[in-house]
């Protein structure tokens, strides 16, 4: 990994006031609300479980937490490449004669009272995560270190930063505003939103696949509720019929396999483990059962999706409507 990256995400400009907007601006235009239709039945995304709608936003913050403090690294960005420029080097090679370099290297000793200080948290010795600790304290020195050469960087620069907040464009001429200008180059609202690309994928396939795992389980209450109703049963007596007449038996050897497979991540005997394997197990089977049986009923219905996994963004797909 290229660690002079470092450099350019551990400080925010201290001219830049952070984003307000709940705007994520990572969903794509226009905006579909109908996740899937089923049997001429509606899902959408205000259908989802509140835990879903919570962790999307969750994980949309991110991207907004990331554009309110794109300005300061694009900042920091230009005046690093500027400067390594300036002495005829890569920015890497500067990173490190300018930061790498100039700290001090941690001991074992200083690792040891981190990994003392934090014992309560870590669950392996200190021989096992030496070498973690040793790179968390070097990375922290890094960051001071990359802070105190990124202020040098300012002292010596004209910037100038606009008063407007760093918002997610609507139109494709919001994408030509300027944010900042370090000497004499402009930072634009493209800039910074190429610059958060890759990070909106990453929140996209997340997002994805939280609302797919969700609407799943919804496509299949409902076909499972308007199967029941169909038989005149209940669910529960549905699934008692097509699912769990259908269990298997799950053996000590099954257990004592799986238990043999797994020692690295299970603590304790088998004997101490085997009922908790097995019932282990039987939900597993029990869980295909059910798969098994909610894709017999979807071959059986018109089901419509609408929820499609991401596809590598770009910047019209978040800024810029369709033209009709």
């Amino acid at each position: 990994m290229i660690r002079y990256l470092l450099l350019l995400s551990v400080f925010l400009s201290p001219w830049v006031t952070p984003s307000q907007t709940p705007d994520c601006g990572c969903e794509e235009k226009p905006r579909i609300n109908v996740l899937a239709v089923v049997n001429g039945i509606k899902i959408t995304k205000e259908d989802l479980s509140i835990d879903t709608r919570t962790q999307v936003s969750l994980a949309q913050e991110a991207v907004i937490l990331a554009r309110s403090q794109a300005l300061g690294r694009q900042i920091n960005k230009t005046l690093l490449e500027a400067e390594a420029k300036r002495r005829g080097l890569n920015t890497s090679k500067l990173f490190e004669l300018e930061v790498a370099a100039k700290i001090s290297q941690p001991t074992e000793e200083e690792a040891r009272a981190l990994y003392k200080q934090n014992r309560d948290r870590i669950a392996r010795d200190f021989k096992s995560v030496k070498n973690d600790v040793i790179a968390e304290l070097r990375n922290q020195r890094e960051t001071v270190r990359a802070s105190q050469f990124a202020d040098a960087l300012r002292a010596g620069a004209q910037v100038t930063v606009s008063e407007q907040q760093v918002t997610p464009p609507t139109t494709e001429a919001d994408l030509s505003r300027v944010f900042a200008t370090v000497n004499g180059v402009n930072i634009t609202s493209r800039d910074i939103e190429e610059g958060l690309l890759s990070l909106i994928f990453r929140v996209q396939q997340q997002v994805y696949a939280l609302r797919k795992q969700d609407l799943d389980l919804k496509i299949n209450d409902l076909l499972l509720e308007q199967e029941a109703k169909r038989q005149a049963m209940s669910p529960k007596a549905l699934i008692d019929q097509n699912v769990r007449t259908k269990m298997p038996i799950i053996t000590e050897a099954q257990a004592r396999a799986f238990h043999n497979e797994n020692k690295t991540r299970l603590q304790g005997d088998f004997s101490d483990l085997k009922f908790r394997i097995m019932q282990y197990l039987l939900e597993q089977e029990e869980r295909k059962l059910f798969l098994a049986y909610a894709e017999q009923l979807r071959k059986g219905a018109a089901v419509q999706m609408y929820l499609t996994e991401p596809e590598s963004p770009n910047l019209r797909q978040f800024c810029c409507n369709p033209v009709d």
